[in-house]
C-alpha cells in the first residue's frame, strides 16, 4: 500500500514535471495566485473556516506560536484528492449546488500573503509549500507559486514548532492543522480583529472558533435552536449575544433569509454562504447561491443567483401572506423593510420584487374575507380608525387596528408596496351604506370643505346633497332635510368650527342652503361630556407599590420608550402597546387590568411650564376616544418625570395654530394628575 509519503513525494514530480515543460505557464500561476491573495485581501481565515465547515468541522481554532500561527479543524482528514486540490487552482473536488460552500478550488491561495510557507499535517499526510524548496527542484524559472508544489515532511519530531503544534491538536482534539511560518503578523493581527463574528451564519458545521495571537483572544459560539419550527441561531463572543431568526426558501434550504432585532445596516449583507459586501435592500441577511467575482465581494446576478433571490424574494411574500391572514405572528417583522437609508442595486429590486408578487397575491382570510392585495386601502390621517374600518365597506380592505397595534410598521411597508390611503372619492361613493360615528362624519365633512373649497360647483354640491353624512336628532339624514344649523348635532358642529375655517364653513352651508345667523357658529354650546374635572390614573410616583417592578428608565431612550417602559412597570397595567410608528395619533395603546384601554400621546417638554402641541391627527383621535384619551407628559432628563391629563380636548385650552393645523396649549400645570384612581 503506497503511504502518505510516497503520495506527497509522486506529487511533487508530477507537478515539477509540469512546470518544465510549461515554464511560461508555471509562472503565470505564480501571476494568477497572487491575485487571488490581493482579491481575498482580509477574507484568509473566513475561508480556511468555510473550508473546515466543508470538511465537517464543528471546531476552527488559530494559535500563534513563536513566531508562527497555528490554524486546525477537527473535520474529516484529506484525502489524496484533498491534497491534490490543494495544490492546484480550480480543480476542487467539490460541486455547485452540492452540500458544501466552497467550490472553486481557489480560497485556499487567499493566504499566501500572510506567510512564507505552510506547513498541513491531516492524517497521515504532513507535507509542506514554500517557495525556496521549489525553486532548488525548478532552478530555471525565475518566478514560482507558493501553493503548488508540495514538499514532503518527515522529521515532526524533536522539533519545538511542531511539538507545540501536536499539543494543540491533542488538546482540543483537532484533526488538521495548517502552520504558518514566516508570518506577516500585521496582515494576520488586523485580520483577526476585524472578523465579523457573523460571518458564520450560514454555515453548516461550525459551532466553535477560537482565535488566539499575542494578547488578543476571541472565543466565538455558534447555536443553532429548532422550536415550533423556527430556526433560532445565537452566535456569542463574551458577554455579547446576536440572535437571529432564519426563515428558509421551502424551494431550496440553501436560500435563506436572517432577521435580527435590530439589525444594524453593517450587518445587512448578501452572503454566498460567508458574506460579500453587498446590501441586499433592506436590514436583513439573505443567503444562497450567488455567484461572485474572484473576491467573493460582489454579487453577479447569473441564472443562479437570480434564482436565490427570487427565493429569497418568496420567503418575505409567505411571511407576509401569514401576518395578514393572522396565520403567523412575527413582531417587528416589517422594521427592516422601512426608512432603509442605504440604497444600491438591490434595494429598488427587492422592493419592486416583493410589490409584484403582493399584486398577484390572494388573501384568502383577510378580515374574514378572499380579498385582491390592491383592494388595501390605509387609514386616511384626518379619519378615526372606527369609521374607517366601516367605509372600507365591501369594495376594499380595511388593516384592522388590532394588526396596526402589533405590527406599528405595517402601513409604512405598505405604502412602500404602493398601497393607496382610502381617499375622500372612495368614502363618498360608499359612506350612506356605512355606519358612521358623529366625529366620523364632521371629520368626512371637514375633509370635504377643506379639500374642495375652491371647487364647489353645481355637481359637487348635488353629489353632497344625496349623502347621509348631516346629524340631526340621533340620525344622519341629507342636507335636505336640514332646515338650519339649528338641527345639527352640536358635538359635530364643535369639531367642524374647531377644524375648518369660519369663512370656508358658512360657504360650505351656504352653497348647501343651509340658514345660518351671522355669529351662529363662534357661539355655538357645546355639550362637554364628562368634563368636570380631569380624571387620573395612575398611583403616585412616590411610592414603589405602584410598581411590579421599577421602571427600567434610561435617560439615553426616547420619552416615548420611557414612558413605555414605565407604564409596563405599573400595578394596573396589563398590556403596553407602541404605536407610535404607526400614525395612530397616540404612542401608547394601553390595556389595564380591569380591562379598560387607554390610549396615550407622550409630549416631551424640558419643565411642566414648557407649552405643547399636538397634531391635528392627533387632535381627531383625542376627540374620538373622549376620556380614554391623556397625554403624558414627560420631562425625559436626569429625573425622569411624567403626568398625565385625561380627555384634554375639553379640558384644555388650546389654540389654532396653521402649520399643517397644529394644536398649541401654554396652561396645562393645574391639569396635571398621577395615577390614583383608574389603575385600583
Amino acid at each position: 500500500m503506497t503511504s502518505a509519503h510516497e503520495i506527497i513525494n509522486s506529487l511533487r514530480d508530477d507537478f515539477s514535471r509540469e512546470a518544465k515543460h510549461a515554464p511560461k505557464l508555471f509562472m503565470d500561476l505564480s501571476k494568477v495566485e497572487q491575485y487571488i491573495a490581493e482579491s481575498y485581501k482580509s477574507r484568509s481565515f473566513i475561508e480556511l473556516i468555510q473550508n473546515a465547515d466543508d470538511a465537517g468541522s464543528f471546531n476552527f481554532g488559530l494559535y500563534s506560536f513563536d513566531d508562527s500561527l497555528i490554524a486546525a479543524n477537527n473535520g474529516r482528514t484529506f484525502t489524496i484528492e484533498d491534497v491534490e486540490a490543494l495544490c492546484r487552482s480550480g480543480s476542487s473536488n467539490k460541486s455547485r449546488g452540492g452540500n458544501t460552500i466552497g467550490y472553486r478550488g481557489i480560497g485556499f491561495k487567499s493566504v499566501v500573503n500572510i506567510a512564507e510557507s505552510i506547513y498541513v499535517i491531516s492524517g497521515d499526510f504532513a507535507f509542506y509549500f514554500d517557495k525556496n524548496e521549489t525553486k532548488k527542484l525548478l532552478p530555471d524559472i525565475p518566478a514560482v507559486p507558493l501553493i503548488r508544489v508540495p514538499h514532503p515532511y518527515i522529521n515532526l519530531k524533536n522539533n519545538k514548532l511542531f511539538e507545540g503544534a501536536n499539543s494543540i491538536k491533542n488538546k482540543y482534539q483537532y484533526t488538521t492543522l495548517f502552520i504558518f511560518c514566516g508570518l506577516n503578523k500585521r496582515i494576520a493581527l488586523q485580520e483577526i480583529l476585524e472578523f465579523d463574528k457573523n460571518s458564520l451564519l450560514f454555515l453548516n458545521n461550525i459551532r466553535q472558533v477560537h482565535f488566539q495571537i499575542d494578547n488578543v483572544i476571541r472565543n466565538i459560539t455558534v447555536e443553532k435552536k429548532l422550536t415550533n419550527n423556527q430556526l433560532i441561531i445565537k452566535i456569542a463572543e463574551g458577554e455579547h449575544l446576536d440572535e437571529w431568526e432564519i426563515l428558509r426558501s421551502i424551494n431550496d434550504t440553501r436560500d435563506m433569509i436572517a432577521f435580527k432585532r435590530p439589525a444594524l445596516p453593517n450587518e445587512s449583507i448578501i452572503h454566498s454562504f460567508t458574506p460579500t459586501t453587498e446590501f441586499p435592500g433592506a436590514y436583513i441577511k439573505i443567503n444562497g447561491d450567488y455567484s461572485t467575482d474572484p473576491s467573493r465581494k460582489n454579487i453577479d446576478m447569473d441564472d443562479s443567483s437570480q434564482k436565490s433571490f427570487s427565493n429569497a424574494i418568496s420567503i418575505i411574500i409567505e411571511i407576509v401572506t401569514g401576518i395578514l391572514e393572522r396565520r403567523i405572528v412575527k413582531k417587528g417583522f416589517f422594521s427592516p423593510f422601512i426608512n432603509v437609508k442605504e440604497g444600491n442595486k438591490f434595494k429598488q429590486w427587492l422592493l419592486k420584487s416583493i410589490e409584484e408578487s403582493l399584486c398577484n397575491r390572494i388573501f384568502n382570510n383577510f378580515n374574514g374575507r378572499e380579498i385582491s392585495f390592491s383592494s388595501i386601502r390605509i387609514r386616511p390621517d384626518w379619519l378615526n380608525y372606527e369609521d374607517y374600518e366601516n367605509l372600507c365597506g365591501i369594495d376594499y380592505a380595511f388593516i384592522s387596528k388590532e394588526l396596526v397595534t402589533i405590527y406599528p410598521e405595517l402601513l409604512s411597508f405598505l405604502e412602500q408596496m404602493n398601497i393607496r390611503k382610502l381617499n375622500i372619492e372612495e368614502i363618498l361613493s360608499g359612506v350612506n351604506d356605512a355606519r358612521l360615528s358623529i366625529i366620523g362624519a364632521a371629520q368626512i365633512v371637514a375633509k370635504i370643505i377643506n379639500q374642495y373649497r375652491y371647487d364647489f360647483t353645481s355637481e359637487r354640491v348635488d353629489q353632497i346633497k344625496k349623502l347621509k353624512i348631516f346629524p340631526s336628532e340621533n340620525i344622519f339624514v341629507t342636507v335636505n332635510q336640514v332646515t338650519s344649523v339649528d338641527n345639527l348635532n352640536k358635538e359635530f358642529l364643535k369639531y367642524l368650527s374647531d377644524n375648518v375655517d369660519e369663512s370656508d364653513l358658512r360657504l360650505f352651508f351656504r352653497k348647501l342652503g343651509i340658514e345660518i345667523d351671522a355669529n351662529k357658529i363662534n357661539s355655538i354650546e357645546i355639550i362637554n361630556i364628562n368634563s368636570a374635572t380631569s380624571t387620573s390614573f395612575y398611583k403616585s410616583q412616590d411610592t414603589e407599590k405602584s410598581f411590579k417592578v421599577l421602571p427600567n428608565i434610561q435617560k439615553w431612550r426616547s420619552a416615548e420608550k420611557n414612558a413605555e417602559e414605565y407604564m409596563k412597570s405599573l400595578d394596573g397595567v396589563l398590556n403596553v402597546s407602541n404605536v407610535s410608528n404607526a400614525n395612530m395619533g397616540y404612542d401608547l395603546e394601553v390595556l389595564l387590568i380591569n380591562g379598560k384601554k387607554i390610549y396615550i400621546e407622550v409630549k416631551s417638554v424640558s419643565s411642566f411650564s414648557e407649552p405643547i402641541k399636538i397634531t391635528n391627527n392627533e387632535y381627531s383621535s383625542a376627540h374620538s376616544y373622549g376620556t380614554s384619551y391623556y397625554i403624558a407628559v414627560v420631562v425625559n432628563d436626569d429625573s425622569f418625570q411624567i403626568r398625565f391629563i385625561a380627555d384634554p380636548v375639553n379640558n384644555l385650552d388650546f389654540e389654532k395654530q396653521i402649520e399643517r393645523w397644529s394644536w398649541f396649549c401654554d396652561s396645562y400645570r393645574e391639569q396635571l394628575e398621577e395615577i390614583n384612581d383608574v389603575i385600583k
